[in-house]
C-alpha cells in the first residue's frame, strides 16, 4: 500500500514537471489585445524575462518563421507599430532578418539580445491562420493544403476537393477567389501526415467549420491556387493601362524602383494587367512619386513571366532608391502581339467589349500593318513576313478609314465568320548602336533610352560587357573592350556607368550597373568595343575556342563544316581572332542545326577566313559531317618555365608573339595573366631574364592593369615617351597553380581546403595522418607564414575528384610537395567528408616602436613587407595583432603613421576584426593590396607587453591506447592569476575551458578514441576591468591514439598423448584427431583469431571467447590428412572504429603427418594398458595418502620468476580456460600421462605433484594455470 502511494506521488510530480517544463521550454508567444493562439504581439523569452521584438527590418519571411515555430498556419499579416498594444520592460530583438529556413525566430540573424534603437511603439505583431496553412507554393496564396484538427496538422486529401472548399480556404487566408486553371498543380506530397476529407457548404468563414472525415491509408494532398497573391495596379495614368506600377504585399501597396527597369519588365506588367503591348517603360516617377513602401528593385525579367514577382529581384523591401525613382509603364489598351519571336512580332489581337479577340485578315493591308507597327513603337514594317499561327479567340472584323493614323480610329465588330488571324512582323526600334568604328561591329557604344541616344562610361568596362554588346549587335566574338573615348567622344547623356556583366545577358540594361543617367564620368571616358565582323566562335570555353561560323554574302551567320578542315584553316581563325596559335581543330562545342553552310580551304597565311576559298556545302539529315571547330592558345602565354603556369609573359598581336617590359611590371598585371591562363593567382613576379629572352621583340612597354580585367588585352598599354624598354627587363610570373598545392573554398587568404596537383587534376588530402607539421610545410611553400590550425573533417567544405594520403615524404617541405606533384601521390580510401584544411597566418611585425610590442604594423606577404592602412583601424584590430605576437592586450591603436611612414605596398585596408581571430590577416578586409591610402595613414599598435605562452603537459604519454584516459595540464607563468584556460584542438572545433585561480588547470579525456588524435594546445585569458588579456597561443602537442596487441600463444592437444603441448614441432599420425588453441592477453574484446598455415598460405577464422583480458579460440582437426601438414601460427585481430588491427604472428608450430603402422598400433595398445595400470596404482596411492593426511592435495608450480604459486581451493583456473567444462576424456588424459612416463619414473611419488619441473612439455596449459591430469 505504501509503495503504491509512493508511486502515485512520483507519477503526480512527474506529470507536473512535464507540464511545467513544456511551458518553460516555450521561448516564443503571441499576446496583447485581441490576440489568439496564432495572432498577437510577438514576445520572446530570454534571460528569464519575456520581451518584445522591434519592427525594424521586419518582413513577411520573419512572420512565416514565427507561425511555423508556434505550429500555426499560413502567415496572414505582419503588423507593425504596436498593432496589438505596447509591451513592457525589455525589447529583446531588433533588425531581425530571417531567410525562412530557420526553425525559430531566435535562430534568425539579429542584433545581440537587448541591443536596439526602438521603443515599444515599434513592437511587432504577427497574424497567422489558426486552422489552415498553405505551403510549398510560389507565393502565400498557392500551395499544398494542411488543416489543424485535434491538436495536430493533417493534410487535406484531394479526392473530394472542389471549388466550394477552395473558395472557403482562399477567403480564410485573404487571397480572393480560387483561380480556375487547367494546369495540374504539384506542390509536393506530405507522406508523414494523416489525411482528412473536408466537405464545405460554401458559407463558412474557416475550413475548420466544415465537416471532416479521417482517411485510412495514404492520399494525394489537395492544392489551392488563389487569385490575390501580389496584385498589381497602375496609378495616375491616363487610362487603365498606364501609370505608376504598384504592387500589393504584406497588406500594403508599394512602388517599384526603376533600377534595371526596361521594356521586358513593362511587357510582363502589361500582360499581368490584361493590357496590350508595352509601348514605353517610364522612369524617374514619370507618373508622380508614390509614398510609404517601395517593394521591388532591380527586376530582371525575360519578358515571358506570368507575374512581375516571378522575375528575379533583390527581395521584397530591399532597395537603395527613393520615390523619385518610381517606375511606370504605358501599355496599349487595345492591341497586343502574341506568339511572336520578339515583342514587335506576333499574332495581332484586339481588346473589344472587355475581352481579347483575334483580328481577321479581311480588309487588312500594308497600310494598316505600317500604322500598327508605328503605334506599337516597333518601327517600320519588316521586309520579311511571317505567320505566327491561329487562335481560338473570338473573331473580330476591323475597318479603318483611309486617313487613319491610329487603330483607335478604326471600327471593330464581332463576326461569326471563320477567318485567318493577322500576323504582323515589325522591324523594331534599335536600342543599341556602334558609332565611329571601322565596320558595323566596332565603335563607340550608344544606347537608346527615354527617347534619346546616350553613351556608356568605361568604369569597370571589360571583355564580358563587350560580349553582351557584340551578341546584341549580331556580331561575332568580342575581341577588345575599348576605353578612354577610343572611338571619339559622344554627345548628350551618359546613360550607363559601372557596368558589370556576367557575359550571358541579353542586354546591357540587365547587367549590374548604376541607374540610368547616374554617373561620375565625362565623354572622354566613353566605352567602345571591337567585335569580329565576319567570324565568331560559338559555345567555347573562352573567346578563343568554339564552333566556327562566318558572316558571308547573304548577310547572315552560317556554319563552317568539318570538310577538309585542318591546321591551316585553324591558324587563320586564331590569327583573325588575335588568339595566338592553333592548338586543336576539334572539340565538343555542339552541333548547329544548319543544313546549308560552307567548306573552307586556306593556305594558312590569310589574315581573314573570308580571304580563303569558301564553297557552299549542303549536308543531309543523315550526314555525319560535323561543324568545324578550333581551340587557340590565346593571346597570352608563359614561356621558358618548368610549368605552363611559370615563365616569361608573351603577348600575341598582329600575328606575332612578343615580350612585356618588366620595368613597370607589378603583381596586379601578373594576377590578370594568371587568371586568364587559369593558373590561379599570382605568387611572385620576375622582371629580369630568369626565363630567357624569347624573340627579343617587346610588344608592351607600360602595362596598367586595375586587377578587374579578365584578359591582359583589357589593360591599358602605353609606350615610353622618351626611350625604349631595357632589353634585359622582361616580365615574368610564377602562378600559384605551378606550386603543386593550393588552398580553396575560403574567403580568408592563406586559408582553406588543401588540394594538391598531379598532371591537370587537383586532389583533396585525407585528414587521417594530417597534422600541424604537414600543414606548416604547406604554409611555408605558399609563403603564407606560420600554421595556425590544421582542421580535418571537411572543415572548409567537401572537394571533388580523387583523394590522396598526406604522406610524410610528400609533405615534408615545399620541394617534396613539388616532386610528388610531378611523380604522383598515394591514393587514399577516404571520402571527401575527411578532406584536410589549413589556416596560415602571414608574418607580422611592429616597426619603429620602443620594443617588439609597439610600432607600425607590417605584414609579410608574397615575399615583401607592407603596411596596414588605418581606415576603420580600432582597438579590437590591435588586440588581434598583440595576441598574434604574444604581446598580450592592446592598450592603444594609433593611426596617421604615428610610428613613421612605411615603404613598399600597403597590404591591408578597411580591416574589421571580431576579436577572436588568430591573425590579423584572418580579419575581414578588402583583399591584399586593395586600398585607397598612402603611407601617411599607416596603422600602429601599442601592446601591454610580452606575455608567456601557456604550456601543456600530457599524462601518461602523448601515445595513448584506445579506450584509456588522457590527462592534459595547462599551466602559465604570469602575475595575473585567476583566469580561464582553454584546451583546443588544431583540427576541428574541439574546445574545453576551465577557470582557475592557480597557475594550472587539468582537463580529462575519458575513453580516448581515434577522433581524439591530433594536435592540442592551450590558451589563457584574463579579464582586467572591462578588457580581456589574451595570452599567446601555446605550443602544440601531438596526440597519437594506438591499438597495441600482444603476441598470441599457440598450443596443441592430440589424442595420442592427451596433454597440451607448446612445442615448435610435432608429429601426428595420419587419421588422428587433434586441436590447436590460439590464445592472447588483450584489453580489446570481441576479436578474431586467425590460424594460418604458412606453407599453404591458407587460414581459418574463429571469434575469440573468454573474459577480462584473456581470450582464446579452438581449431579442431577431426581427422588429420597430408594437406594439414605445415607450419601454423596464430594471429589475433580486432575491429575498432571500422579499422582492423592485427597482432604479430605467434611462435610457429610445425605439424608433420606420419603414416600409421599395425605394429605401432599393437605396441600402442600394449603400452597404453601398462600405463593405464600404472596410472590406477598412482591414483590409488594418492587417494590413500590424502585420506591419511586428512587434508586436500595442494598443487603448486613455480612461476616464471622462480617463486611458488599460491594454493588454489577450487578449479576456477581450469574452467577459465574456455569458459565451460571442456575436460578431455579419461583415455586422452591417460595418454598424456603415459607420454611423460619416462620423465616421471625417477620422481618420488610424494613430491611428484608438488615439484613438477617447469620445462615439462604440456604440463602447464597457460602461464600461472595448474595442470589437469
Amino acid at each position: 500500500m505504501m509503495s503504491f502511494k509512493k508511486l502515485l506521488v512520483h507519477l503526480s510530480v512527474g506529470l507536473l514537471s512535464l507540464l511545467l517544463s513544456s511551458e518553460c521550454d516555450r521561448e516564443v508567444r503571441l499576446v496583447g489585445g485581441g490576440s489568439s493562439r496564432c495572432s498577437g504581439r510577438l514576445e520572446v523569452f530570454h534571460g528569464g524575462v519575456w520581451g518584445t521584438v522591434c519592427d525594424d527590418h521586419w518582413s513577411h519571411i520573419n512572420s512565416d518563421v514565427v507561425c511555423q515555430e508556434l505550429q500555426c498556419g499560413s502567415t496572414l499579416a505582419s503588423k507593425k507599430s504596436a498593432y496589438f498594444g505596447e509591451g513592457k520592460d525589455q525589447i529583446w530583438l531588433d533588425d531581425v532578418e530571417c531567410t525562412g529556413k530557420e526553425l525559430s525566430i531566435l535562430k534568425c540573424p539579429h542584433r545581440p539580445f537587448g541591443e536596439n534603437n526602438c521603443g515599444h511603439s515599434e513592437d511587432v505583431g504577427v497574424v497567422c491562420s489558426d486552422h489552415v496553412r498553405v505551403s510549398h507554393g510560389n507565393n502565400r496564396c498557392s500551395g499544398r493544403l494542411e488543416i489543424y484538427l485535434g491538436g495536430h496538422w493533417s493534410k487535406v486529401c484531394s479526392s473530394e476537393w472542389s471549388q466550394v472548399e477552395a473558395e472557403v480556404v482562399c477567403r480564410e487566408i485573404g487571397c480572393g477567389k480560387p483561380l480556375a486553371s487547367t494546369d495540374i498543380l504539384d506542390f509536393g506530397e506530405l507522406r508523414e501526415a494523416s489525411g482528412v476529407n473536408s466537405k464545405c457548404s460554401g458559407n463558412e468563414s474557416s475550413i475548420s467549420q466544415c465537416s471532416h472525415e479521417s482517411m485510412k491509408g495514404d492520399c494525394v494532398v489537395a492544392s489551392v491556387h488563389c487569385s490575390n497573391s501580389q496584385p498589381l495596379r497602375l496609378v495616375n495614368g491616363t487610362n487603365r493601362c498606364s501609370g505608376r506600377v504598384e504592387i500589393f504585399y504584406q497588406d500594403q501597396w508599394g512602388t517599384v524602383c526603376d533600377d534595371k527597369w526596361g521594356l521586358q519588365e513593362a511587357a510582363v506588367t502589361c500582360r499581368e494587367m490584361n493590357c496590350g503591348a508595352p509601348l514605353a517603360a517610364k522612369y524617374h516617377a514619370f507618373f508622380g512619386a508614390g509614398s510609404d513602401q517601395m517593394w521591388l528593385d532591380e527586376l530582371e525579367c525575360t519578358g515571358h513571366e506570368k507575374a512581375l514577382v516571378d522575375c528575379p529581384h533583390r527581395g521584397f523591401g530591399e532597395h537603395d532608391c527613393n520615390h523619385n525613382e518610381d517606375a511606370g509603364v504605358i501599355c496599349s489598351e487595345t492591341l497586343r502581339l502574341t506568339n511572336g519571336t520578339t515583342h514587335c512580332s506576333g499574332r495581332l489581337e484586339v481588346f473589344h467589349n472587355g475581352n481579347w479577340g483575334k483580328l481577321c485578315n479581311h480588309n487588312w493591308g500594308t497600310k494598316e500593318a505600317k500604322m500598327v507597327c508605328e503605334e506599337l513603337g516597333c518601327g517600320p514594317l519588316s521586309k520579311t513576313a511571317e505567320y505566327f499561327g491561329d487562335s481560338d479567340l473570338a473573331a473580330l472584323r476591323g475597318a479603318c478609314p483611309r486617313d487613319a493614323t491610329s487603330f483607335s480610329q478604326c471600327s471593330v465588330e464581332g463576326t461569326s465568320d471563320t477567318c485567318r488571324g493577322v500576323s504582323l512582323s515589325c522591324a523594331g526600334t534599335p536600342s543599341l548602336k556602334l558609332v565611329n568604328g571601322t565596320d558595323r561591329c566596332s565603335g563607340r557604344v550608344e544606347i537608346f533610352h527615354d527617347g534619346q541616344w546616350g553613351t556608356v562610361c568605361d568604369d569597370s568596362w571589360d571583355i564580358r560587357d563587350a560580349q553582351v554588346v557584340c551578341r546584341a549587335m549580331d556580331c561575332g566574338t568580342a575581341m577588345t573592350a575599348k576605353h578612354g573615348g577610343f572611338f571619339g567622344e559622344g554627345t548628350g547623356d551618359i546613360w550607363l556607368d559601372d557596368v558589370e556583366c556576367v557575359g550571358n545577358e541579353s542586354s546591357l540594361a540587365h547587367c549590374t550597373r548604376s541607374p540610368f543617367g547616374d554617373n561620375n564620368c565625362g565623354h572622354a571616358e566613353d566605352a567602345g568595343v571591337v567585335c569580329s565582323a565576319t567570324i565568331r566562335l560559338i559555345n567555347g570555353t573562352d573567346q578563343c575556342s568554339g564552333r566556327v561560323e562566318v558572316f558571308h554574302n547573304e548577310g547572315r551567320w552560317s556554319s563552317v563544316f568539318n570538310v577538309n578542315w585542318g591546321m591551316n584553316e585553324a591558324a587563320v581563325v586564331c590569327r583573325e581572332m588575335n588568339c595566338g596559335d592553333p592548338v586543336k581543330t576539334s572539340g565538343s562545342f555542339g552541333r548547329s542545326g544548319d543544313v546549308r553552310g560552307y567548306k573552307v580551304s586556306c593556305a594558312g597565311r590569310e589574315n581573314s577566313l573570308t580571304r580563303c576559298t569558301l564553297r557552299d556545302y549542303d549536308r543531309s539529315g543523315h550526314d555525319l559531317i560535323e561543324d568545324a571547330s578550333v581551340v587557340c592558345s590565346g593571346n597570352v602565354r608563359l614561356a621558358g618555365g618548368p610549368h605552363r603556369c611559370v615563365g616569361r609573359v608573351e603577348f600575341y598581336e598582329k600575328g606575332q608573339w612578343g615580350n612585356v617590359c618588366g620595368e613597370v611590371w607589378d603583381m596586379i598585371g601578373a594576377t590578370v595573366v594568371c587568371q586568364q591562363l587559369h593558373c590561379g593567382k599570382a605568387h611572385q613576379i620576375t622582371t629580369m631574364e630568369e626565363y630567357g629572352h624569347g624573340s627579343g621583340h617587346t610588344w608592351i612597354d607600360q602595362m596598367e592593369c586595375k586587377g578587374m580585367e579578365s584578359t591582359l588585352a583589357q589593360c591599358r598599354r602605353t609606350p615610353f615617351l622618351d626611350r625604349r624598354c631595357n632589353a634585359t627587363s622582361i616580365a615574368g610570373v610564377i602562378c600559384t597553380d605551378s606550386l603543386g598545392v593550393r588552398l580553396v573554398n575560403s574567403d580568408v587568404g592563406c586559408t582553406g581546403r588543401v588540394e594538391v596537383q598531379h598532371g591537370d587534376v587537383w586532389h583533396s588530402v585525407c585528414d587521417a595522418t594530417w597534422d600541424l607539421s604537414k600543414a606548416q610545410a604547406v604554409c611555408e611553400h605558399l609563403e603564407c607564414g606560420r600554421v595556425v590550425s590544421a582542421p580535418g573533417g571537411a572543415h572548409y567544405g567537401r572537394g571533388n575528384g580523387p583523394v590522396v594520403e598526406a604522406d610524410d615524404l610528400c609533405f615534408a617541405n615545399g620541394t617534396a610537395l613539388q616532386q610528388c606533384s610531378r611523380g604522383g601521390f598515394n591514393k587514399s580510401t577516404c571520402g571527401h567528408e575527411r578532406d584536410a584544411g589549413v589556416s596560415c597566418a602571414a608574418k607580422v611585425r611592429l616597426v619603429g616602436g620602443w620594443s617588439g610590442c609597439s610600432g607600425r604594423v607590417e605584414i609579410f606577404y608574397q615575399g615583401e613587407w607592407g603596411t596596414v592602412c588605418d581606415d576603420q583601424w580600432e582597438m579590437v584590430n590591435g588586440d588581434v595583432v598583440c595576441r598574434q605576437l604574444g604581446c598580450g592586450h592592446a592598450v592603444s591603436a594609433p593611426i596617421s603613421a604615428h610610428f613613421g611612414r612605411g615603404t613598399g605596398p600597403i597590404w591591408l585596408d578597411n580591416v574589421e576584426c571580431a576579436g577572436e581571430e588568430a591573425a590579423i590577416t584572418h580579419c575581414r578586409h578588402q583583399g591584399f593590396g586593395e586600398n585607397n591610402c598612402g603611407h601617411s595613414e599607416d596603422a600602429g599598435v601599442i601592446c601591454l607587453g610580452s606575455l608567456e605562452k601557456p604550456q601543456v603537459t600530457v599524462s601518461p604519454s602523448v601515445e595513448v591506447n584506445w579506450g584509456d584516459s588522457l590527462e592534459f595540464t595547462c599551466s602559465i607563468l604570469t602575475e595575473h592569476m585567476g583566469g580561464t584556460f582553454l584546451l583546443k584542438k588544431s583540427q576541428g572545433l574541439f574546445k574545453i575551458q576551465k577557470y582557475s585561480e592557480n597557475e594550472a588547470a587539468t582537463f580529462m579525456l575519458h575513453k580516448v578514441n581515434f577522433s581524439h588524435q591530433g594536435s592540442y594546445f592551450c590558451e589563457y585569458q584574463k579579464k582586467l576591468s572591462n578588457n580581456f588579456i589574451y595570452y599567446p597561443q601555446g605550443n602544440p602537442v601531438e596526440i597519437t591514439v594506438k591499438v597495441s596487441l600482444e603476441k598470441p600463444f599457440i598450443t596443441m592437444t592430440t589424442f595420442q598423448v592427451m596433454v597440451v603441448y607448446s612445442p615448435q614441432e610435432v608429429s601426428v599420425t595420419r587419421g588422428s584427431s587433434f586441436s590447436i588453441t590460439c590464445s592472447a592477453h588483450s584489453l580489446y574484446s570481441k576479436g578474431f583469431f586467425y590460424l594460418k598455415n604458412t606453407n599453404t598460405n591458407s587460414s581459418v577464422t574463429k571469434p575469440a571467447f573468454g573474459h577480462s583480458v584473456f581470450y582464446l579460440a579452438y581449431f579442431e582437426f577431426p581427422e588429420i590428412e597430408d594437406k594439414h601438414q605445415g607450419a601454423y601460427v596464430c594471429i589475433y585481430a580486432v575491429n575498432i572504429s571500422s579499422r582492423v588491427f592485427w597482432s604479430t604472428p605467434s611462435q610457429s608450430l610445425y605439424v608433420s603427418v606420419v603414416a600409421t603402422s599395425s605394429s605401432s598400433v599393437v605396441s600402442g595398445l600394449v603400452i597404453g594398458l601398462v600405463l593405464l595400470l600404472l596410472l590406477l596404482l598412482i591414483v590409488g596411492y594418492l587417494v590413500w595418502r590424502r585420506r591419511r593426511q586428512h587434508a586436500g592435495t595442494v598443487v603448486q608450480f613455480s612461476n616464471r620468476f622462480g617463486g611458488a604459486m599460491k594454493p588454489q581451493s577450487d578449479e576456477r583456473g581450469n574452467r577459465a580456460l574456455d569458459g565451460g567444462d571442456r575436460n578431455p576424456p579419461v583415455k586422452e588424459r591417460g595418454a598424456r600421462r603415459l607420454q611423460e612416463e619416462d620423465k616421471a619414473a625417477d620422481v618420488d611419488l610424494e613430491n611428484s605433484v608438488e615439484e613438477v619441473p617447469e620445462d615439462l612439455a604440456g604440463r602447464v596449459c597457460y602461464e600461472l594455470e595448474p595442470l589437469v591430469l
